[in-house]
């Protein structure tokens, strides 16, 4: 008798088991493919950001940054690391615009070995670079 109980439940589980997985390949299949509309920008790293929202360029955001912070290490003149900050060329030498891995912004990230040399603001200065780098595809710029 036991055994026969057994064999019930597990027919009971069974089919259970088979409608909800009906279900959801029901529902999944009322679900469409679509493009994001949303396009803006994800802020740093992925949500929304309290630091405006008009593009970045390296000419107008990230040189003031780079020449008030970087600039006495990594000068054309001693360029530590082999990394200069003196002019555009310099800095997107190996960097690839778009790439969040790209050096830059990898080193520029909290955590990343140049984030604590950024005064003031840290946390919004590695926003700038990553975005700058990231979402405005390293503009020269605006």
């Amino acid at each position: 008798m036991t055994a026969c109980k057994r064999s019930k439940a597990t027919y009971r589980m069974s089919a259970a088991c088979v409608v909800l997985c009906l279900a959801a390949a029901a529902a999944s299949g009322c679900v469409q493919g679509r493009q994001a509309s949303d396009t803006g920008d994800p802020g740093f790293p992925f949500g929304p950001t309290s630091i405006s929202t008009q593009p970045l360029a390296y000419v107008q955001d990230i040189k003031p940054i780079f020449d008030q912070d970087c600039l006495s290490c990594h000068s054309s003149r001693d360029a530590r690391g082999g990394y200069s900050v003196s002019t555009y060329a310099d800095v997107m030498k190996d960097q690839r615009p778009g790439d969040a891995k790209s050096s830059v912004v990898v080193d520029c990230a909290p955590g990343g070995s140049m984030y604590p040399y950024f005064s003031g603001d840290a946390t919004t200065k590695a926003t700038d670079v990553f975005r700058w780098m990231v979402v405005y595809n390293a503009a020269q710029s605006r």
